[in-house]
């Protein structure tokens, strides 16, 4: 039976506390996969997201080299809004015989009870929540899962965002081959 993580999102960009949380749980868990998973268009986004080609790719590019670390981009080629529950039924079907493990931020399980059919992604999966900066001290009690302890990175999508929106640096945050396709694009507001 493989063992398979399942971290989503937008990915927008992927950055170093996406990357550290899957490694992490990855060796907590012995997790024989761990699947990126991009989404179309996410239900609780207000904001215009890159095209899901460019996502995809830095996606990608990010995980290189990592030999646990996979992509499934079966929400991208939905093409619609994404839902978890529709993406753990069709992992279901395409591993029967694995057990799985939806890996978030504690910053996503206070929302958790907004996702569509929360009790129905229970019955799927095993709900793994990583310790992030700021939302680590008090777990909502209303839902099952295991706890695990990373390295405190207080990076986000929309920090980086913000900071090519303001001319700053990006290194250290991002790898090098996501901040050469952000140029490259010159993707969220960056200026040569």
């Amino acid at each position: 039976m493989k063992r398979i993580g399942i971290l989503g999102g937008s990915f927008d960009p992927i950055h170093f506390g996406h990357l550290l949380m899957a490694q992490s749980a990855a060796e907590a868990l012995k997790l024989d996969i761990v699947f990126f998973v991009p989404a179309f268009c996410s239900p609780f986004k207000t904001h215009p997201v890159p095209d899901a080609a460019k996502r995809l790719f830095m996606v990608k590019e990010a995980i290189k080299g990592n030999t646990l670390f996979k992509v499934y981009d079966g929400e991208l080629r939905r093409g619609q809004v994404s839902y978890t529950i529709d993406t753990l039924k069709e992992l279901k079907i395409k591993y029967p015989d694995s057990k799985f493990y939806l890996l978030m931020g504690a910053d996503n399980l206070r929302s958790f009870h907004r996702w569509r059919e929360p009790q129905g992604i229970l019955k799927l999966t095993n709900l793994v929540v990583l310790n992030r900066p700021g939302f680590d001290k008090k777990y909502p009690k209303r839902w099952p899962f295991v706890k695990i302890n990373m390295p405190a990175v207080d990076i986000s999508s929309s920090d980086i965002r913000q900071r090519l929106k303001s001319r700053k640096s990006i290194w250290y945050l991002t790898p090098k081959a996501v901040i050469r396709y952000i140029k490259r694009y010159r993707l969220y507001g960056f200026v040569k």
